[in-house]
């Protein structure tokens, strides 16, 4: 494959995945595309298999059947450290912080490797509070704070694609209009991102294509703005084959 081709394709792909935890099975033949520099809102009720969707895309589970593509190039077998450097951040649901050490102190672990050097000035910038309490243990900061430090690994890692799980989760409205605000700057930066997000009509805004899960399938997929998202909701209470679907597409939101 030469440069240019590895350029233009998409960021990651899923195609025909199968995985589950032991003998259980929870996803079944998953297709999913994520096009380079694009938002894509992965939707549906709890226990559809967005988590595992994206488990499998960092490597954290390998799947049974079918294949994980990045940048254009297989990695269905590669490591989660080897999908990280070849540019797959994911953002778990939760504070994944550690919350004995300072800012400064998580904020220099955040920076990988093969990154060493370049400094804390993007996540410090896109969150201003970080810098301001470099110094301050971790543990120590208000719920919003904790997360604004987990989502500087998506600024301090120079990522093709971030897949953010849930990270407005349990965060006060102030708070969660923070973090989109700084998921639209990590987007007009070029970075893809693949949002799994309580807050659907805050997704479906930012995002280009939208795909909806149900009982670890895709029910639907297509331009996100076609979704209606007050019927919506009859998806997720388990009518999926009932998918609300505009007649005409709404105006999009620019995320740039």
């Amino acid at each position: 494959m030469t440069e240019g081709t590895r350029a233009a394709a998409p960021a990651l792909e899923l195609r025909s995945v199968s995985a589950g935890y032991g003998a259980s099975a929870v996803l079944h033949d998953v297709t999913i595309s994520v096009p380079r520099s694009s938002v894509v809102a992965l939707l549906g009720p709890n226990g559809a298999g967005k988590t595992t969707t994206l488990r499998v895309a960092a490597g954290l589970l390998r799947p049974s059947g079918g294949t994980v593509v990045i940048g254009g190039k297989d990695a269905s077998k590669a490591a989660p450290f080897r999908r990280a450097r070849q540019g797959v951040c994911l953002i778990p649901e939760g504070r994944g912080i550690f919350r004995s050490l300072t800012v400064m102190e998580n904020l220099e672990l955040l920076i990988p490797p093969w990154r060493k050097g370049s400094g804390i000035d993007p996540a410090v910038q896109a969150f201003p509070i970080l810098g301001e309490r470099l110094g301050q243990v971790a543990g120590s900061l208000s719920g919003g704070q904790q997360q604004q430090l987990a989502l500087a690994r998506a600024f301090l890692s120079a990522p093709d694609v971030v897949l953010l799980d849930e990270v407005s989760m349990g965060l006060a409205p102030v708070i969660v209009d923070q973090i989109f605000e700084s998921l639209k700057l990590l987007a007009a930066t070029g970075v893809a991102l693949v949002l799994v997000e309580q807050y659907v009509s805050r997704a479906l805004e930012m995002a280009d294509t939208a795909y909806l899960m149900a009982r670890g399938a895709i029910a639907w997929s297509g331009p996100a703005a076609s979704l209606d998202t007050d019927a919506i909701t009859r998806a997720y209470l388990g009518h999926a084959d009932e998918v609300p679907v505009h007649s005409e597409p709404k105006e999009k939101v620019t995320k740039r």
